[in-house]
């Protein structure tokens, strides 16, 4: 967690907030870049529970149809539905697999905490994994701070996905958040990208999750002052929602007092995920400007490294 007060973040200059744009065309390039690399993987099929999936396939129960998108095979195209309506829908069945991501955005603003800005990392993240579950699950259900979700399918869906991430609102409700995927019958796999401030609120959604025999992996995408807030002298607070600004001279023991705040903070979070049995995954934030593909495959690699799967 970045050490100032929840909501609070340095000031940086108009032209460095001008410059972040989440989804730039240099980092839509490298989306397309890490969807293309990144291979499949069989461990993104959850078996557990009575429920069954729909999904556009040659074998099973007939169950329907959906509109034919991006990502599906034109093997699975009900022609006969074609020569009637001229518009393309892929035949759905049912099976005992449920192959679909349910994604936790946290949105609230908390995450302009930062330089850059943790937000930055929390929506380019939240796009890269949605980007590989559309193009390799059979649905992705996007659920943003406030507990709205919107399902999305196929890889002609990631405009959409963008927007979405893009446009939501600015809150992070956890309970209401995990209260969804319950509500809705979302299946499959569910992953939370947040910073997990308050640790306590954090903890009553999980365990929520639990008793409904689910589980979930965190991804706080970690800034360098989480560990080492390397500051001394005066330094701005800005509040993003009110505009109000305050200083703040930080001494060595204010500094020392800081470090153990934070690995308070931690040693909080990963309790509150231990407590039920899930993963904690902390992943670094790339640097402002850095777009590189090592960079921005650091969340597969430690999840895959901390037992969190991976598409």
């Amino acid at each position: 967690m970045a050490w100032w007060p929840k909501g609070w973040r340095k000031a940086p200059a108009a032209a460095i907030e001008t410059a972040d744009v989440p989804f730039s065309s240099e980092f839509r390039r490298l989306l397309l870049e890490i969807v293309r690399r990144t291979p499949r993987s069989k461990e993104a099929v959850d078996r557990s529970g009575p429920a069954q999936r729909r999904t556009a396939s040659r074998s099973g129960t007939f169950a329907g149809h959906r509109r034919y998108g991006g990502g599906d095979d034109v093997r699975d195209v009900d022609w006969h539905v074609y020569a009637r309506t001229r518009e393309l829908f892929a035949k759905v069945v049912e099976d005992e697999e449920r192959r679909t991501l349910t994604l936790l955005v946290d949105t609230s603003a908390s995450n302009d905490a930062g330089s850059p800005p943790r937000r930055l990392a929390t929506l380019r993240f939240a796009a890269i994994e949605g980007a590989l579950a559309l193009s390799r699950l059979d649905a992705l259900h996007l659920v943003s701070g406030n507990g709205r979700a919107v399902t999305l399918r196929g890889a002609a869906a990631l405009d959409s996905l963008l927007d979405n991430l893009q446009n939501a609102p600015s809150a992070h409700t956890p309970l209401l958040m995990a209260q969804r995927p319950l509500e809705a019958g979302f299946a499959g796999r569910i992953l939370w990208i947040s910073d997990f401030v308050p640790p306590d609120a954090v903890a009553a959604a999980l365990a929520l999750l639990r008793r409904h025999g689910r589980r979930c992996v965190g991804l706080l995408p970690e800034l360098p002052e989480d560990r080492v807030p390397d500051v001394l002298g005066v330094i701005a607070l800005r509040d993003p929602e009110t505009g109000a600004r305050q200083l703040v001279r930080v001494d060595r023991t204010l500094q020392q007092a800081m470090r153990e705040e934070l690995a308070a903070l931690r040693r909080a979070q990963d309790a509150v995920f231990a407590a039920v049995g899930c993963t904690l995954v902390r992943v670094p934030a790339p640097a402002r400007g850095d777009l590189s593909l090592a960079a921005w495959s650091r969340p597969f690699a430690a999840r895959r490294h901390a037992g969190g799967g991976k598409l």
